[in-house]
């Protein structure tokens, strides 16, 4: 699969590096499958890429001691930390971190930590790390990362360098996709819309063989109203459920922008387009209206964790066309 670095943030910590301005802490802020991670790790390589040092090159030379250890892993300066199979980074990584972090370099000219997802960090593994931000062993750069901004302790943001990562427009997406990825236009089209513009997150909807589960919900919750079993299989699984309602969410998006003569190229759909222009003519704007505004409220519930299993069941009922 192709990097998704962020090469505007990169060249950013370039001129930094250059400079001699760069700070002890960053946190690298977006949408999952954006390039976060991948970024701080490019980052990580620059700052300790020997041509780079030696001023040979400004950027990583892939070719060093240090560039060839990073790519393999196998680095001893360079600790990245995540949840793993878990739900939560605990305190024990962080007690280790903080106990490497205070030890010399074995070669590197700077000790690099990256930690993926930090609002997952627990109460105590937070409060254990803001200490090693608010004082800083000599010649440490860490790195951060965050989807959720909000949910992470103001003490750690406020002590950190913010660098906000934006989303790309659908169309270059859409492009990259069909261009990087050799993906058909109609494929390119739904994933770039329904990753909302982050390529890396489009990327792992496809290696996952996600146009064939939306297909599947359209096929058994729309065109269906037999599928009992597929329904009681999907409301046993809460990230299938949110899969199921965002699907139909985007899918009565398309017939609402149909009916109000929208183009071709808004519809997000677009490999079942001429289903969508007959199916279309089977909705009022009342009734759509009404869909998407249950499937918002279904949707809203879901991320309370209650149970939707009637509201789901209804919905079905509405949507289905008889």
């Amino acid at each position: 699969m192709n990097k998704v670095i962020n090469l505007e943030v990169l060249n950013r910590f370039s001129r930094l590096i250059k400079s001699g301005r760069l700070a002890h802490a960053y946190l690298l802020a977006g949408p999952k499958g954006i390039g976060k991670s991948e970024t701080a790790f490019e980052v990580a390589k620059l700052v300790n890429c020997e041509k780079r040092i030696a001023g040979e090159r400004t950027d990583a030379c892939e070719q060093c001691s240090s560039c060839i250890k990073m790519n393999s892993g196998n680095h001893p300066d360079v600790y990245r930390i995540d949840c793993g199979d878990t739900d939560s980074i605990k305190i024990e990584q962080i007690r280790e971190l903080i106990s490497r972090l205070q030890m010399r370099a074995f070669e590197a000219s700077v000790k690099v930590c990256i930690i993926k997802d930090i609002e997952v960090m627990t109460a105590q593994s937070s409060n254990a790390f803001l200490k090693t931000l608010e004082e800083p062993s000599k010649g440490t750069l860490m790195i951060l990362t965050t989807s959720v901004p909000e949910e992470n302790l103001a003490t750690i943001v406020s002590r950190c360098h913010v660098m906000k990562f934006y989303p790309s427009s659908v169309p270059a997406v859409r492009e990259r996709l069909m261009k990087d990825d050799g993906l058909d236009a109609p494929s390119a089209q739904f994933l770039a819309q329904f990753s909302q513009g982050c390529i890396g997150k489009a990327r792992e909807l496809n290696e996952d063989g996600f146009m064939k589960q939306k297909n599947d919900v359209i096929n058994n919750l729309v065109f269906s109203q037999g599928s009992d079993v597929y329904l009681k299989k999907i409301l046993a699984d809460k990230p299938q459920t949110q899969t199921a309602l965002s699907v139909l969410l985007s899918w009565f998006r398309d017939l609402l922008i149909l009916k109000s003569g929208g183009k071709q190229d808004q519809i997000v759909h677009l490999d079942r387009y001429d289903e969508l222009l007959t199916l279309e003519k089977e909705y009022t704007f009342a009734k759509i209206d009404g869909i998407i505004d249950e499937l918002v409220r279904a949707l809203a519930l879901l991320g309370e964790n209650l149970n939707i299993k009637i509201p789901f069941i209804l919905l079905r009922e509405k949507i289905w066309v008889k």
